[in-house]
Formats: C-alpha cells, structure tokens, sequence
C-alpha cells in the first residue's frame, strides 16, 4: 500500500509539472479548434484529465483537500476542451445539470446512465478497432486515437466530477458529526472533572465561590467553571415565562404569623355606653346635651345655609 501510494504521488508530482509547462508554453491557443491543433500537440490535452483521475488515487487524513484538487483539475480539463469545441453540447448540458444538483426524475436519470454507459462502451470498443497491431502508425490513425482518447476520458471526467461533488458532501457532514462528538466528549470530561472539584473542596470546607477567581499576580485561587450560555438557553425552552411560587400559601401564612404579623383571637368592637338609671350625672349629662342639639336646630333650620336654593 505503501509502495503504491508512493508512485500515486509521483505521478501526480510529474503530471502537475506536465501541466504547467503546457501553460507556460502556451502549447494552444483560445482561438484553436480541435482541426487547428497539430495532432503531436492534441495529446497535451489529457495532462489535467490524468492528474485528476491520478489525484483521486492519493489516501490521507485529509481527503477533503484531496478531493478538491482532483475537482480542480477535471474541471480544468472539460473547460479547455469546450474552449476548443471538443465538448459536445449534449456533455455540457450534462454536466452543468449534475453541477447545479438540479433534481431530476428517476426515469429520466436512469435513461441518462444507460445512455452514457453504452457510448463509452462504443468508445472503449472504437479505440480497440483503432489501436494498431504494430508499432508503425501514421498520423492519421494517431490522430484518430488521440480524439477517441479525448471524448472517452470527456466521459469519466463528468461521472467524476459528479462522484466528487457527492463525497465532499459526505466528508463534510463526516467533519462535523466529529466536531460534534468531540465537543460533547469534552463537556462531559469537563463536568466528571467540576463534581470531583467540588468533593474536594467539601472535604476541606472550602465553599465560599463568592470571593475573585484570580490573585493580582495571576494566581488560581479557587476552582470555577465555565458556563455555556446556549445550554442555558436550550434548557428555559419549556420553562412558563412568569416566575413559579416557591411556598404554598399555607407556608406563607404560618411564616407571616411566626413574624407576628398576624393576631390571633381578634378583638371586639367596644359597645355603646348606656347609663344606668341609678347614674344621675349621667343622666343629667345626656339630658343637657340633648336640649343643646334641639336649640342648635331651632337656630339653624334645614337648608339655612344654601343661598344658592342648591340640594
């Protein structure tokens, strides 16, 4: 496996300088179609279609990255032959279909893939036809292998793209279940960690939180821990917004009246004082008051202050 992964990277080193000397040099032209280019230039067409099937290859930890490159190179490759006119408009409509992810019927896709499996099958078949028994070959026949090569490599290149698409999707949603397990196996770390804190402290009756977690000097003085904001958030969804009783009115009143706040027994309104017959002073105190209210109204009729003829 070693071995093999060692040459996978090797040929991936030398197509990548391949490709950049083809750059460079400005092998072809944006105004060149598949005629105008010389047949011992055409060849130089499937560097990026091999990098990318090559890069495919490589196994690492990161297999994102990985994917990324070969997408870049493939796409690379389909875009410099619609740009010299190799790319049917039947491939392209293809791929910019499987690109987008537009949604398509089973029946449809299913026609698609038997549609595209049988044209390579008439490639591979059409190169076999093509490729001569001996090692003398003339320009033509070169010629004629080089495109065939060209439109079946045209082939894999979309079904490829289309692969890598699906599996980025996949290793990301892989990343972040990860990120996911990770975090919660260190909350849960984090707080097998706080409950051994707090025995401890309670085995040496440190309990007092309330004083500074920090010296001047940057010293720890006591064990803290933090708090996630969103958990707290999470657990209050099902809490009612107004606040709960903490005591029942039974608890309220025995405490009111333990405050003293409460008498007991009640008291009585204090009843009328009536004189007794045997108490003249009294009797001769009612008597004298009486007469002044009966002269007061005799001085004073009903309504004598009313001016206005008001009530």
């Amino acid at each position: 496996m070693e071995n093999n992964q060692k040459d996978v990277k090797e040929a991936v080193r030398a197509f990548t300088r391949c490709a950049a000397l083809v750059r460079s040099l400005g092998v072809f032209s944006s105004n060149e179609t598949l005629e105008d280019i010389n047949t011992s230039d055409l060849r130089y067409l499937l560097v990026d279609a091999y990098l990318g099937e090559v890069a495919l290859k490589i196994v690492d930890s990161d297999r994102a990255k990985t994917l990324q490159a070969a997408q870049t190179y493939l796409k690379r490759f389909l875009a410099t032959c619609e740009q010299h006119g190799a790319l049917s408009d039947e491939d392209k409509s293809y791929l910019d279909g499987e690109i987008s992810g537009v949604a398509k019927d089973a029946d449809r896709r299913r026609m698609e893939k038997i549609a595209r499996y049988r044209r390579e099958k008439a490639t591979k078949d059409k190169l076999k036809v093509s490729k001569p028994n001996d090692e003398t070959i003339d320009e033509e026949l070169d010629r004629e292998m080089i495109l065939v090569t060209v439109d079946l490599m045209i082939q894999r290149a979309i079904e490829s793209v289309k692969m890598i698409r699906d599996e980025i999707i996949m290793v990301e949603q892989m990343r972040r279940a990860r990120e996911r397990e990770e975090l919660e196996r260190e909350r849960g770390g984090r707080s097998e960690g706080t409950a051994a804190v707090d025995l401890r402290e309670r085995g040496r009756g440190l309990v007092d939180r309330t004083g500074p977690v920090l010296a001047p000097d940057g010293k720890l003085l006591r064990p803290f821990v933090l708090t996630n904001r969103r958990e707290d958030l999470q657990k209050q969804v099902f809490r009612p917004g107004h606040n709960l009783p903490t005591m029942t009115l039974d608890q309220y009143f025995d405490n009111e009246v333990k405050r003293g706040n409460v008498l007991s027994g009640g008291t009585e309104r204090p009843a009328k004082y009536v004189p007794e017959d045997t108490d003249e002073d009294a009797i001769d105190a009612e008597t004298i008051k009486a007469r002044q209210w009966d002269e007061f109204k005799d001085d004073n009729p009903r309504g004598w202050g009313n001016r206005m003829n008001k009530g």
